[in-house]
């Protein structure tokens, strides 16, 4: 057993419900296991809420805790990746001083961001990227001081499959 912590990625289709996120996060709570990120959003079945959580942990403690999500009610299944076997971005979204434009040609350069807004005292980057990238970005603004605020979605992932393959025969 591997008793190294790293990121997970718990992925969950669950019925759509009140109160399954209380119990999803109970599960960590109790065990006293901090979340990362959590994203709950529809999936391309209608009625199914997929949720996507980060955590570090080792892996038995990560298998542990799909095993007592899948028990929960609501939840339809509950599987778990290392972070570096699935396809994840976030968008994040980058207050910055007006400055920025003084470097803007080094920026879009460096990164693939776009201009969403610019104001007189500020301007509103968002950038669509890896973990890494948007932290990149982050700390490069920050090591400026440019950045004013930052704000970002959490990761999305796409399976191997679409929800209706990864759910399979419960569909029916």
């Amino acid at each position: 057993m591997d008793t190294q912590e790293k990121e997970y990625v718990i992925s969950a289709f669950t019925e759509n419900h009140a109160g399954v996120l209380n119990r999803i996060t109970s599960v960590f709570l109790r065990r006293k296991i901090n979340i990362e990120s959590i994203k709950v959003s529809e999936s391309s079945v209608k009625g199914i809420s997929m949720f996507t959580i980060i955590t570090y942990a080792d892996e038995g403690v990560v298998s542990r805790l799909v095993k007592q999500i899948e028990k929960i009610v609501d939840v339809l299944k509950a599987e778990y990746y290392a972070s570096e076997k699935l396809l994840a971005h976030e968008i994040a979204l980058f207050k910055v001083g007006k400055e920025v434009f003084d470097n803007i040609e080094k920026i879009t350069g460096l990164y693939p961001i776009q201009i969403m807004e610019v104001k007189d005292e500020y301007a509103v980057l968002e950038l669509t990227g890896c973990k890494e990238t948007i932290d990149a970005l982050r700390d490069y603004l920050k090591s400026r001081g440019l950045l004013i605020q930052a704000a970002r979605s959490g990761s999305v992932i796409l399976h191997a499959g679409n929800a209706e393959d990864v759910l399979g025969d419960l569909m029916q």
